[in-house]
């Protein structure tokens, strides 16, 4: 994860945002337009390959992005395979290899795996060489296995066979390819599959299976004293997973807020509006362990009355890039829903924060979520960003532009390559067939 004056304890930072290399670290559209047509400083797409500047690893995007500079600038990829072949074995933290603190082991892959699959020939060998003699050979396989058509990679199974050694169990998803499909093909591999399904199965007997119980039943659970954490926190997933409002576990809720019990929020954002009565409360009580989560709750269901609650809120994320999001959704929803005179300099201050955070947030994946809300407030200003953000690195943010950015020449000849693009996503590219023709 990156820093921006966040007290990490190492000297990098992200550059100001409003710079071509500050741009291009949070994965910006403005940044790729600007490389575009600057192709001279194509350089600086070297400075987000060589470290991974995603604010969060596990869900802002920045594979596609940087794999479609590396191709379309024309640069060399030699450093990216150098980077892989030089990252050593994988460490939990905290003792985590020195040769990765930057995540280049993962970044490596993920970029030369999509150029794999926009034609480049050196990205392709490169990552089968890798899985033939690589340090973290199931790593890249998993990856190339689950992105690659099989034609690909099938033929590395004798390599795996040759590879696999019984302490890879914890390494193998036997559910998953290329597992699925090597199955019986070598005893070697057979004998590893078998081992780790035997792990996982000894680790689902341990498991509560409340798959089949009823809604009363799980109240009861989460009500009985002696019902374990786990057997809890299965409960409560299993209410977020059926999807449906269960009013009784408002009558357990703050027992389980006392325990601080793990997948109650989700549980409780399934109640809709019945929570509303109860979030208020808590967001009254700056002790209720469930003092943040209720502004949110207000955020998804609230109304008018609820505003000050909300603004409280994102004041307490002055300081922070993540949980804008839900927040400035449910302002803009209730502003939209009652555009009172009142409420107009409030508007227009969520507006300004919105913008600061679409183009200063190194958190790519809630960008989204800004220019949805940003549409709501002021379309038409928006709508004249979007073309730019058909070259985002989010994949959700490229949708909405393809699917609202004005048809001008250039928006047109974007959406021909989204269009047209083998690493983009189903929905983007569906998406850009459906505004050129008119959809």
């Amino acid at each position: 994860m990156g820093c921006e004056n966040d007290g990490c304890s190492h000297e990098w930072h992200y550059a100001p945002y409003r710079t071509g290399l500050g741009a291009l670290q949070r994965g910006q559209g403005s940044a790729v337009a600007w490389l575009l047509g600057q192709p001279d400083h194509g350089h600086v797409v070297y400075t987000c390959t060589t470290r991974d500047t995603r604010w969060d690893w596990q869900v802002d995007d920045r594979y596609t992005y940087l794999a479609r500079l590396l191709h379309d600038l024309r640069l060399d990829t030699a450093p990216l395979v150098a980077q892989l072949l030089a990252c050593g074995p994988y460490r939990p933290w905290p003792q985590t290899d020195p040769t990765d603190d930057d995540n280049q082991f993962n970044l490596a892959v993920g970029v030369l795996e999509a150029l794999a699959r926009k034609g480049n020939t050196q990205a392709h060998e490169t990552l089968r060489g890798y899985v033939r003699d690589g340090i973290r050979w199931i790593d890249a396989l998993t990856t190339l296995a689950s992105s690659w058509p099989a034609e690909w990679w099938d033929d590395l199974w004798e390599t795996a066979a040759t590879r696999i050694r019984p302490g890879d169990v914890a390494e193998i998803l036997p559910t998953s390819e290329p597992w699925l499909r090597w199955r019986g093909r070598d005893p070697r591999i057979d004998s590893v599959l078998n081992a780790a399904q035997r792990s996982r199965k000894d680790a689902q007997g341990r498991r509560v299976d409340l798959s089949t119980t009823s809604d009363a039943e799980l109240i009861a659970l989460l009500q009985a004293p002696d019902t374990g954490r786990a057997v809890k926190v299965t409960a409560l997933h299993q209410i977020r997973r059926r999807a449906r409002p269960v009013p009784e576990l408002l009558d357990v809720v703050e027992q389980l807020a006392a325990e601080r019990q793990a997948g109650l929020f989700g549980a409780l954002r399934v109640l809709g509006p019945q929570v509303l009565p109860a979030a208020r409360s808590w967001a009254a009580d700056t002790e209720h362990p469930l003092f943040d989560a209720a502004a949110h709750l207000l955020a998804e269901h609230g109304e008018e009355q609820d505003i000050p609650s909300i603004l409280a809120a994102l004041d307490r994320l002055t300081d922070e890039w993540c949980g804008h999001d839900r927040l400035t959704e449910g302002l803009a929803r209730i502003l939209t829903g009652s555009p009172s005179a009142s409420q107009a300099d409030l508007r227009a201050t969520l507006i300004r924060r919105l913008r600061r955070l679409t183009i200063a947030s190194p958190h790519s994946y809630e960008r989204g979520s800004y220019l949805r809300s940003l549409l709501l407030l002021d379309p038409d200003k928006t709508s004249g960003v979007l073309p730019s953000c058909l070259l985002d690195c989010e994949p959700d943010v490229r949708l909405l532009a393809a699917q609202h950015a004005p048809l001008t020449d250039q928006t047109q000849r974007w959406l021909l390559t989204l269009r047209d693009d083998p690493i983009e996503e189903a929905s983007v590219r569906q998406a850009a067939v459906a505004r050129l023709n008119g959809n």
